[in-house]
């Protein structure tokens, strides 16, 4: 009689556990959200200076979040979306082992990886970040063009000078391993 029950509220508390972390995330006041968890609405393959190719091979959203499948991608990924040089950036990132990959900010390239297992450039940050497979929270709050950047809330740099180049905006590297970004999200400051 027991396992009959557990058969008969198993789908319902599953469906109520994907709802719950559907749930999760609330938009903050003046944000922006530049992905949707569903598709790749909003974004396109470029080259690292922003040309379009057409070919979005390797990119895809699974589970709410864009996944980067970096043996099959061809290009990296640009938001359509453009930002001044004074916003707030924020997003959460999960990069597979020894995965690296990157944000294109105004064609200035910021680093990310699976800190833990990095090069020594980036190897500091190691103590802020997750291991890897675990959502990282990155935020970087821009001020004429000048970002203080926080992992997980601890601050990692505190003068990334952002590239001059406003229309390349914001993309995602396809370098090595696999990556997952989600709740990319976009705040002017006013």
């Amino acid at each position: 009689m027991k396992r009959h029950l557990v058969v008969l509220l198993l789908p319902g508390i599953l469906a109520m556990s994907l709802g719950a972390a559907a749930e999760e995330f609330k938009l903050e006041p003046g944000f922006v959200r530049l992905d949707n968890g569903k598709d790749l609405t909003g974004w396109y393959p470029s080259t690292w200076l922003g040309k379009n190719t057409g070919d979005a091979t390797g990119w895809s959203v699974v589970e709410g979040a864009i996944h980067l499948d970096c043996q099959r991608a061809k290009a990296h990924l640009f938001s359509e979306k453009k930002f001044s040089r004074n916003a707030i950036l924020r997003l959460e990132f999960r990069a597979a082992e020894a995965a690296d990959s990157g944000l294109c900010l105004h064609g200035e390239q910021f680093q990310l990886r699976d800190y833990p297992n990095s090069y020594p450039d980036t190897k500091r940050y190691a103590p802020h970040a997750k291991p890897p497979g675990q959502w990282n929270e990155l935020e970087l709050d821009i001020t004429d063009g000048v970002a203080v950047i926080k992992l997980n809330g601890h601050v990692i740099e505190e003068a990334f000078r952002l590239g001059p180049d406003a229309d390349r905006g914001l993309g995602l590297q396809r370098e090595r391993g696999d990556f997952d970004f989600r709740y990319v999200r976009i705040k002017e400051k006013q």
